[in-house]
């Protein structure tokens, strides 16, 4: 499966809640990949999750962190084993969601202190996760699944994809309108709240020397930037009726971008530890190399930043990017 490849990558009927204990540590496991980080908006708290229903959190800029092996499924911590992919919360900080192996959704309404397995009513992998307000979420993950919820992520339904692909990012840009990419370098878009979703480009799943996009990320509802392998982007300054393809500086495949509003730039991380990042004049900047290990999610909070990859790799910083350090 890509998801499985490209990251190196039945939720119990019980709501057990993740115990608040944990081990204290310095870095993470180096024998686990890391997938996802946020940043809780309310402190600057960061969350990362992984391999093993692993979830790491730091609220000293990543001096100190807390490990914790999330309850994902019924029995002790010896059955917690599937993978976590992606982690969000909403800005007010009380609603975070965490999809995963298998269809695992969890839930909490606590900032994260707690966290409580929802059915998402699907078996295959759910690989992102994002979050409208705090009563509209939908993932994305193998072979087209989408799910959606209206309640804050308690109940989940599914949605039919116009495409059986495997979708690895999921963006809105208001409560209507939703933007979903993946395999064969589709573009999904969905105008009603996510209810139905429609290809407005690639998506020919004939034409196997196509790569996927990973990542799709708004600076504003008109201007959007895509990444996928070998250093393949698009970008849109139409509202994404139309799309330019361009190019990193190096052949890197991008797994993830965000956009900074605090210093109005875009950053890019994936293949071999690269990251990336958009100056003044639009064009790309490699930030310091830091780590070897793929790169799988970044975060930016103010002046808090944190990102993730394989083999236990956190790099954090506190001065929105200007420097990263490696949690080691």
């Amino acid at each position: 499966m890509v998801a499985l490849t490209v990251l190196s990558v039945a939720i119990g009927a019980v709501a057990a809640r993740a115990a608040l204990e944990g081990q204290k540590t310095n870095a993470a496991p180096r024998w686990l990949g890391l997938f996802s980080a946020a940043i809780r908006p309310s402190d600057g708290t960061i969350f990362v999750v992984g391999s093993k229903a692993l979830m790491m959190t730091s609220s000293d800029h990543g001096k100190t962190w807390l490990q914790r092996t999330l309850t994902e499924r019924a029995g002790d911590v010896l059955f917690q084993d599937r993978d976590l992919y992606s982690i969000r919360f909403t800005p007010d900080s009380k609603l975070g969601l965490i999809v995963g192996e298998d269809g695992v959704i969890l839930r909490s309404t606590d900032g994260g202190e707690t966290w409580t397995p929802q059915k998402s009513g699907v078996k295959k992998n759910l690989l992102k996760v994002h979050l409208v307000d705090d009563q509209n979420a939908m993932a994305v993950g193998a072979d087209g699944v989408i799910v959606r919820s209206t309640d804050g992520g308690q109940t989940w339904q599914s949605v039919k994809s116009p495409k059986d692909i495997t979708l690895f990012d999921i963006t809105f840009t208001d409560k209507n309108t939703g933007w979903a990419v993946g395999e064969f370098s589709t573009v999904l878009k969905s105008t009603d709240a996510g209810q139905t979703w429609n290809v407005v480009a690639g998506g020919n799943t004939t034409d196997f020397t196509i790569g996927p996009y990973f990542t799709i990320n708004f600076i504003d509802p008109q201007n959007a930037i895509v990444g996928g392998l070998a250093g393949e982007m698009a970008t849109s300054n139409d509202g994404g009726k139309t799309w330019k393809p361009s190019k990193l500086p190096d052949p890197v495949g991008a797994y993830a971008a965000t956009y900074d509003p605090a210093t109005k730039k875009m950053w890019a991380v994936g293949t071999g530890g690269r990251a990336f990042f958009q100056n003044a004049a639009g064009q790309w900047q490699e930030a310091h190399r830091d780590t070897f290990n793929d790169l799988t999610d970044i975060a930016l909070e103010g002046n808090e930043g944190v990102m993730v990859g394989l083999n236990g790799t956190i790099l954090v910083s506190n001065d929105a990017g200007e420097q990263w350090q490696v949690v080691q």
